[in-house]
C-alpha cells in the first residue's frame, strides 16, 4: 500500500519503522530535514522536506498515487487542513488524522466528524483513549494491563503472579479444575525477558506476568487464582491537571473516597477546581516530597502521573512509591524513560504512542480488523479479527486445533454475537465471528495475515 506520513515525531517515526518493515511503499513529510534523513538513513522510504498543508508539498509526496494518508503532526490544525487539501487534491486516499483538543470534538464538532462532513475518515484522540484505559486500570486492583474486545464482553487481563496464590507453582491446565465456572484462557506469560505461549503442561511461577482472557464478570475470580485478591482502592492522587488528568479525575471522582490532584500551575488549578465536582485541586509541584507528605501519600492507594513531562512523571511515581503509596502509575513517552525504569519500580506504565498506532494498525490491514492493542514496548500485539469468506475464508468452519498460525500467535477466544467462547479444542469458527488473537511479536502479523488468507 502507498501510504502518506505527515510529521516525523515519535509517533510518525514509528509508524514508518512498523509500516515499512511490513513491506509498504512509505513517504514521509516534515518540515525538518534533519528528522527526514535521520528516517531515510533508516528505513527505505521517501521523504519530503515541506509544509504538509501546502498542495505543491502534497503534489512533490506524489498525493495522486497514495492510498492512505496519515497525519500525525503535533498540531492538530495542521492535521485538520492537510486531510482537507488531501481530500481536494485525491478524494480516493483515505484519512487518519490525530486530534487532541476535545474542544473540536464536544458539541456540533462531534457531530461534524460522525456524519463525516469532514475529510478525516478515522480520527484518533489519543488523550480520551488514554483516560478510557487508565480508568479501567484503576479500577481493576492488581491489574496491570486491561485489553477489551467485543465492546466490553471479553478483556485480556495481565497481572504479577504471587506465590502463595492457587495457581502459582501450579500448571496453566489446573486453572480450569480451580475455577470450573469461570473459563479462561492464559495467552502468554513473560518470565524475565523471555516469553511463553503456554501449553496446560507449562507451570505459572512466582513473579511472572501473566495474560489471560476470560468474560469481564469471572476477571477477579481468575486474578484471586494468580494473585491474592487487592483491596479495593479507595484514595486516588493524580499528579498532572492537563487534559488527561483533568478528565480522568472527572470520571473517578465519583467512584472513590478521596480523588486529589496535583498541578502546578495556579490559573489552570483555578479552572480545574470550577469544573469539577468533589476532586481536591492542590496547587503545587508532584515531586515537592514535603508535598506529598503532608497530603498523605503513605494512604494514597493509586498514584498516577499524567503530566505532559516525561521526566516528572518518572520523578513524582518513584518518589510516590518511595514515601507509601501502594502503587503507583505513570505515562510515558520515550523510549529512554522505560529502559531506565527497573522493574518494579513503577507498577504500570502507559505508553501513549502505543495506544495511538493500535489505531492506525487496525485500519491499514487487508482483514477486517476491530481492535488492536499493542504492548509491552511496542513489541507484543492482540487483535480482534471478524471472519468472513472475503478476508479470511481458509479458517471458517475449522476448528481451533486445525488452524496453522505462525509460531507465536494463538487464538485466545471466539465472540459470536453476545457469547464468549474461550479457544478450546472444540471450538469451530463461524462467519462473522470475532476472533481474538495473541502475538508475542507484531512483527509477525504480515505472516499471520498470509495464514489465514491463503
Amino acid at each position: 500500500m502507498n501510504i502518506l506520513i505527515l510529521g516525523a515525531g515519535q509517533v510518525g517515526s514509528e509508524l514508518t519503522e512498523i509500516l515499512s518493515e511490513d513491506g509498504h511503499s512509505i513517504t514521509l513529510v516534515d518540515l525538518k530535514e534533519e528528522k527526514l534523513e535521520k528516517e531515510s538513513e533508516q528505513h527505505d522510504i521517501k521523504i519530503v522536506c515541506g509544509n504538509c498543508c501546502y498542495p505543491q508539498t502534497l503534489e512533490d509526496a506524489n498525493i495522486q498515487d497514495t492510498e492512505l494518508a496519515i497525519a500525525m503532526t503535533e498540531y492538530d490544525e495542521v492535521n485538520l487542513v492537510a486531510c482537507q487539501m488531501i481530500k481536494h487534491l485525491n478524494k480516493k486516499t483515505r484519512t487518519m488524522a490525530r486530534i487532541r483538543a476535545r474542544e473540536y470534538l464536544k458539541g456540533k464538532g462531534s457531530q461534524i466528524f460522525e456524519n463525516g462532513e469532514y475529510s478525516i475518515d478515522v480520527l484518533i484522540s489519543p488523550e480520551t483513549l488514554i483516560t478510557e484505559y487508565i480508568s479501567k486500570l484503576v479500577q481493576l486492583p492488581g491489574a496491570l494491563q486491561v485489553l477489551d474486545f467485543g465492546d466490553g464482553r471479553a478483556s485480556m487481563v495481565s497481572v504479577k503472579a504471587v506465590e502463595g496464590a492457587p495457581i502459582t507453582g501450579h500448571k496453566v491446565s489446573e486453572l480450569r479444575e480451580h475455577i470450573p465456572n469461570a473459563d479462561t484462557r492464559v495467552a502468554a506469560i513473560y518470565r524475565e525477558e523471555e516469553i511463553i505461549i503456554p501449553s496446560g503442561e507449562d507451570y505459572i511461577k512466582d513473579g511472572d506476568e501473566v495474560f489471560f482472557i476470560s468474560a469481564k464478570g469471572n476477571i477477579k475470580k481468575v486474578m484471586s487464582e494468580i494473585r491474592p485478591r487487592d483491596s479495593k482502592y479507595k484514595n486516588i492522587m493524580i499528579a498532572g491537571g492537563g487534559k488527561i488528568g483533568r478528565r480522568l479525575a472527572k470520571i473517578l471522582e465519583d467512584k472513590f473516597s478521596v480523588v486529589k490532584i496535583i498541578e502546578k500551575s495556579r490559573k489552570r488549578g483555578d479552572y480545574l477546581s470550577e469544573n469539577l465536582d468533589s476532586a481536591l485541586v492542590l496547587n503545587g509541584d508532584s515531586t515537592d516530597e514535603d508535598l506529598l507528605i503532608e497530603e498523605g501519600i503513605e494512604s494514597i492507594d493509586m498514584f498516577c502521573a499524567v503530566t505532559d513531562s516525561d521526566e516528572a512523571n518518572v520523578m513524582s511515581s518513584l518518589l510516590a512509591k518511595k514515601l507509601g503509596a501502594k502503587k503507583v502509575l505513570s505515562l510515558m513517552n520515550k523510549q529512554s524513560f522505560l529502559d531506565l525504569i527497573h522493574q518494579g519500580e513503577v507498577d504500570i506504565t502507559v505508553i501513549p504512542n502505543e495506544i495511538t498506532i493500535g489505531v492506525v494498525l487496525k485500519n491499514i490491514t487487508k482483514a477486517k480488523i476491530e481492535r488492536a492493542h499493542t504492548f509491552k514496548k511496542g513489541k507484543s500485539e492482540a487483535l480482534e479479527l471478524i471472519a468472513s469468506p472475503e478476508t479470511t475464508p481458509k479458517i471458517i468452519g475449522q476448528g481451533i486445533d486445525d488452524i496453522k498460525l505462525p509460531n507465536g500467535c494463538t487464538i485466545s477466544a471466539v465472540i459470536r454475537g453476545k457469547e464468549l467462547k474461550i479457544a478450546h479444542h472444540d471450538v469451530k469458527i463461524h462467519e462473522n465471528d470475532h476472533i481474538i488473537i495473541f502475538l508475542s511479536d507484531k512483527k509477525l502479523f504480515p505472516a499471520l495475515e498470509t495464514s489465514l488468507m491463503s
